[in-house]
């Protein structure tokens, strides 16, 4: 059920990008995207329809010696990202979409997580005080919390048209389950970093 991780590359966000190309596949036909929404909808406590998806498109990249007890545990963050991309910006195949031809984003940044789409959301329209308040109420969780929180914050970006980096959130999902004083802080600094500034330290 798992795949090889690949080489490490100079962004770190590589192995991130592919999973969401993966989803992008996953979610090509009516039925993919259908049951990655439902998969949020269940809160995940059903995921095998999902995996019947996910894995003929390119499966799930957790690393091949994840311990079988653990492997629930480190398969979720993809899950969840996988089922919130369908629910939010998943073209839809049944009105005439076509997804795959669907132009890929440019490379993404690793400093655009979380602290940067609130910052975006401040700067168009969301008071300063909410997207601070919010971006101190998800550094407070643990893990379990964090990740029940990030539909509704996701969701409350995506309303608003602020956008979300698929691949840097996954990241940061699975980092937080074992480092998440440093995904702390590296959402406070994309969060403060003025517009034009740009970071080249990551």
């Amino acid at each position: 059920m798992t795949t090889a991780s690949p080489p490490t590359d100079s962004n770190g966000l590589a192995l991130y990008e592919r999973f969401m190309n993966t989803v992008r596949r996953a979610c090509a036909t009516p039925e993919g995207r259908a049951t990655l929404r439902q998969g949020l909808a269940d809160d995940l406590d059903n995921p095998w329809p999902l995996y019947v998806h996910l894995m003929p498109a390119g499966g799930i990249p957790v690393r091949e010696d994840t311990p079988q007890h653990a492997l629930r545990r480190a398969e979720h963050p993809f899950l969840l990202i996988a089922a919130l991309y369908a629910v939010h910006d998943a073209p839809n195949p049944r009105r005439g979409d076509k997804p795959l031809t669907v132009k890929e984003p440019a490379p993404v940044k690793p400093w655009e997580n979380l602290g940067w789409s609130l910052a975006r959301a401040a700067r168009s329209g969301m008071r300063r005080e909410t997207a601070t308040g919010l971006l101190s109420h998800l550094c407070e969780l643990d893990y379990d919390a964090l990740v029940a929180e990030l539909p509704s914050t996701v969701s409350l970006l995506r309303s608003s048209n602020v956008p979300v980096t698929w691949p840097v959130l996954l990241r940061d999902s699975i980092r937080y389950q074992r480092w998440a004083p440093d995904v702390r802080i590296d959402w406070a600094r994309a969060y403060t970093t003025p517009a034009r500034s740009k970071e080249t330290g990551k």
